[in-house]
C-alpha cells in the first residue's frame, strides 16, 4: 500500500540523514508507480478508439511523443537521451498491453 504523499517530503537540501533521503526517494517512486497505473487507464481507454489491432502501435505518435519527452527532460535538467530511451521502453510495454486489452475486449485470443 502506498502511504507517502508529497506533503510528507522533506526537500533534498533539508535532509538530515540517509533515512530522510530514502523516504523521499521511496515516496517519489511510489508516486511514479501510481501515475503509471493511471497511464494504463488511458492506454486501455485508447483501445476503444482503435479500429483494428494494426492501428495500435502508431509509430508516428510515439516519435512525436519522444520529441516532447526529450524537451521536457532538458527543461528538468535530465539527460534527454536517457529519458527518450526510458519512454521508448515504457511506450513499447504499454503498446503491448493495449494490444492484449484490445483483443480481450473483442473476445479475441491473446
Amino acid at each position: 500500500m502506498i502511504l507517502a504523499t508529497f506533503d510528507d517530503l522533506i526537500p533534498p537540501e533539508a535532509c538530515c540523514d540517509l533515512g530522510d533521503v530514502r523516504r523521499g526517494i521511496d515516496a517519489l517512486d511510489a508516486a511514479v508507480i501510481v501515475l503509471l497505473g493511471r497511464r494504463m487507464g488511458y492506454v486501455k481507454a485508447a483501445s476503444a478508439f482503435k479500429p483494428d489491432e494494426e492501428s495500435i502501435p502508431a509509430p508516428e505518435r510515439v516519435a512525436a511523443m519522444l520529441v516532447d519527452r526529450r524537451a521536457w527532460a532538458t527543461e528538468a535538467g535530465l539527460d534527454p537521451d536517457y529519458v527518450a530511451t526510458l519512454f521508448a521502453g515504457i511506450s513499447k510495454w504499454f503498446i503491448q498491453q493495449q494490444i492484449l486489452h484490445w483483443r480481450a475486449t473483442r473476445g479475441e485470443v491473446a
